[in-house]
């Protein structure tokens, strides 16, 4: 009769310490999937107003999770709404930051033709990650709106 009270004892003590794990576990993994990939970031346009066929960014945050990119682009909006898309670089300067390190980033690219009479723009800038934290791995996405682009027409 004692053995098996303390088998049902020890039972009761893994069984509870199991259920603590999933929890803290499952309130981990959706801290994780619902964190943004950069905090206190800022993004400009270096060269603004741009006078040739480059366009570069500049870029500081913070990352909480370990996060590598795999996709970047942008979309400027003219006031008119026609929409260009930002996606051909001419440099790429990509840093493998650790976690809660702030450190600045930068890419230039190439300004599109569509874009050559020139004009004031807002770019979004979206970027795609892949996020490992612990035991989990999550594709995330974060835009970035609200750039203001000054274009100045090329002269041809």
């Amino acid at each position: 009769m004692n053995r098996t009270l303390i088998v049902k004892a020890v039972a009761n003590i893994v069984s509870g310490i199991s259920l603590v794990t999933l929890i803290s576990l499952g309130i981990a993994y959706m801290s994780f999937d619902n964190a943004f990939v950069f905090q206190d970031i800022k993004i400009e346009i270096s060269n603004n107003p741009v006078e040739g066929d480059t366009i570069d960014f500049v870029m500081i945050g913070s990352k909480k999770h370990e996060c590598n990119s795999t996709r970047v682009y942008g979309v400027a909006y003219s006031d008119n709404g026609h929409m260009h898309m930002l996606d051909k670089f001419k440099k790429q300067y990509v840093r493998n930051t650790r976690p809660g390190k702030e450190i600045p980033n930068q890419w230039t690219m190439i300004r599109p033709d569509a874009m050559s009479e020139g004009g004031e723009y807002r770019v979004s800038i979206t970027g795609d990650f892949v996020c490992n934290y612990l035991i989990f791995q999550t594709e995330k996405s974060q835009t970035y709106d609200n750039i203001p682009l000054t274009v100045l027409p090329l002269n041809k």
